[in-house]
């Protein structure tokens, strides 16, 4: 029958007591199946219900026909995608009923239907070598409000007597960061050491000519180190080989590692430090191909100054690790012929090579590439990343052939991250107050939150990430703070909050630190602007053989729900823990100063039964963590 003004007056009272009840439904879908018990108290509410959906998506205009099929089986979904006005209302008896699937979220097709994903693991095939937790680090730099006026306000209410907030050292505290990368970055490219070290009224205010910011020098080398403690991770270091030379970086490494009493030793111990820092790694430059840094160098200089630097710092303190600087990007001429000629020069005194990777970043993957509207398409620059890891790892590999070596380089991703998309037409990408002007210190930045889609990208780059971890064993999300697209994001004032990617990684950091288990993956696929065959998702499997702990990190891509399915029968019987999501109800989401918990974590246990058995429901355009224990 039509619902009309007459008979929709008289549900209104029950509308308001059930509105939680319904809502809830409407975010997350349900199914209902035949019987009195389980029907009559919806069904007597049914017209109401009915009124409940067009009234909520009357602002979408969104219309919605009803299916009844032989099986007698109902399924409530929008008509083609089509969007126009509709004035038919049904009602259906209870006879008529054996399961309705509905869910209200944006962008997603609500046909009743779950697409199909399968993990197949097996015991035997787990990796000898645990992930190397040094893939969880994260990076810092003197750029913008990163440091100043972010991790360092001392007229904040929440500073500390150091000057640092502590509302930001708790939240950085919870992702268990194994080291830290510092001072940069570009800002590297004119940094002098010595003006950051000693008492701070006698530090030189500097010009920083990578960023055109002024630089106080109130946080130093002491300052950030004590604050890396405090967040309970440690330093990893980088010199300046773009516009300094090797013995400059020896004398950094004797400053902050030597125990003995020489001229830079003796002057740490004079600056307050009896005891050593002991930094173990180091990175020898930063993007030294780069054309926009100050200090570029062709490969072959860039090689034999990395050398002989690297014979300088090992001679003052020879436990330490070395990065080389790797091709910046592969948007570059130079990419790979870049790592090659370094790696001639520098195969037998380094330890990694660098990668760096900003995914939707236009400068490097260039706006005709993909489609930046299509969610299918830039959810896909993950699998470049992939690429890229594999691209550097094979020129490693050619040296090794061409140098009769036996030993493995390594890769430091030692910078990477998601450039915000949030899939509105004519999206500001800066406001004024955004614009940084030049010359200040600690300038606000950039500071609208990640939106979903840019979530899950970061997802799906971690799955990457876990993957390839047997070559990559360091990694340092970029950047920490602020800085556009960081985990912990805080203004001059207020609290501070966090992107929905904070979630996902510490999900990792806690959960991905045991072995790596080959996998076979099968899904449903479904075609992007310039990719066909996708599919529609990502997943990664880490057994802790010490806690007899299995996690199943996996990315639903897909606008609909899946029905996932892990075979993993050779593991025995496998009891839930818990199932850990990171959603929202649309791609263009963001969390904010404001509204800090629109994507966020939670933990649930949705199992249904599907053709494998039971499996897990993964919500459409989510993050999951599946975790389960041998029993």
């Amino acid at each position: 029958g039509k619902v009309n003004d007459a008979n929709q007056g008289e549900y209104d009272e029950k509308h308001k007591k059930d509105t939680a009840y319904f809502n809830k439904q409407l975010a997350n879908g349900f199914r209902m199946k035949e019987g009195k018990n389980k029907c009559n108290k919806f069904i007597g509410y049914f017209n109401g219900f009915f009124y409940k959906i067009f009234h909520c998506i009357s602002c979408t205009r969104k219309s919605l026909y009803i299916n009844h099929d032989k099986s007698k089986k109902i399924t409530i979904k929008p008509n083609n995608n089509f969007l126009y006005e509709i004035d038919i209302y049904y009602s259906i008896c209870v006879s008529d009923i054996s399961r309705i699937n509905f869910t209200g979220r944006e962008g997603q097709q609500m046909d009743g239907k779950l697409i199909k994903g399968k993990v197949s693991i097996d015991k035997r095939f787990i990796r000898k070598k645990a992930v190397d937790g040094r893939i969880f680090g994260a990076f810092m730099e003197h750029l913008g409000d990163v440091i100043y006026n972010g991790i360092y306000n001392p007229s904040h209410p929440q500073a500390n007597a150091e000057g640092f907030r502590s509302d930001v050292i708790s939240l950085v505290k919870e992702l268990h960061l194994t080291q830290i990368r510092y001072p940069g970055g570009n800002y590297i490219c004119s940094y002098f050491w010595e003006d950051a070290v000693g008492p701070v009224e006698k530090r030189p205010v500097r010009a920083d000519l990578a960023w055109r910011q002024t630089e106080p020098n109130t946080v130093g080398l002491a300052e950030f180190e004590s604050w890396v403690k405090a967040v309970g991770s440690s330093l990893m270091m980088a010199v300046n080989l773009s516009t300094r030379g090797p013995v400059d970086a020896a004398n950094l490494v004797e400053y902050c590692n030597y125990q003995g009493d020489t001229f830079y030793s003796s002057l740490r111990k004079l600056h307050g430090h009896e005891e050593p820092y002991g930094i173990r790694l180091w990175c020898v430059g930063n993007e030294v191909d780069g054309p926009w840094n100050i200090g570029t160098k062709k490969a072959e200089v860039y090689g034999w100054d990395a050398k002989e630097a690297a014979k300088a710092m090992r001679r003052m303190d020879e436990e330490i690790e070395l990065v080389a600087v790797g091709s910046s990007g592969t948007q570059l001429d130079t990419y790979l012929e870049w790592d090659r000629t370094v790696l001639e020069e520098t195969y037998d005194s380094f330890d990694y090579i660098s990668l760096h990777r900003y995914m939707g970043m236009d400068s490097i993957e260039g706006n005709s590439t993909y489609d930046t509207s299509d969610i299918g398409d830039y959810l896909e620059l993950a699998g470049r990343l992939e690429r890229n890891i594999i691209d550097v790892a094979a020129a490693c590999d050619y040296v090794k052939g061409r140098k009769h070596s036996n030993k493995t380089m390594y890769i430091s991703l030692d910078e990477y991250n998601v450039i915000n998309n949030e899939f509105k037409p004519n999206a500001p990408v800066r406001t004024e107050e955004e614009t940084v002007k030049p010359w200040q210190i600690g300038p606000a930045g950039y500071t609208r939150g990640l939106s979903m889609g840019s979530t899950l990208l970061f997802g799906l780059s971690m799955i990457v990430l876990l993957r390839h971890s047997d070559r990559v064993r360091i990694a340092c999300q970029s950047i920490l703070i602020n800085g556009g697209g960081g985990l912990v994001m805080c203004g001059k004032e207020g609290d501070a909050w966090v992107n929905g990617t904070y979630h996902i990684f510490r999900h990792c950091s806690l959960y991905g630190r045991g072995k790596v288990l080959e996998q076979r993956q099968e899904a449903s696929t479904y075609d992007t602007s310039t990719c066909k065959n996708v599919s529609a998702l990502d997943s990664v499997c880490i057994y802790h053989e010490d806690t007899a702990e299995l996690d199943v990190f996996v990315v639903n891509k897909s606008k609909k729900f899946m029905e996932f399915s892990l075979d993993a029968a050779c593991f025995g019987n496998l009891g839930l823990i818990e199932q850990l999501v990171v959603r929202s109800d649309s791609l263009s989401d963001h969390n904010s100063a404001v509204h800090k918990d629109v994507i966020r974590s939670v933990s649930r246990a949705d199992i249904i039964e599907g053709d494998e058995g039971k499996c897990f429901r993964l919500e459409p355009y989510s993050w999951n963590v599946i975790r389960l224990k041998e029993r």
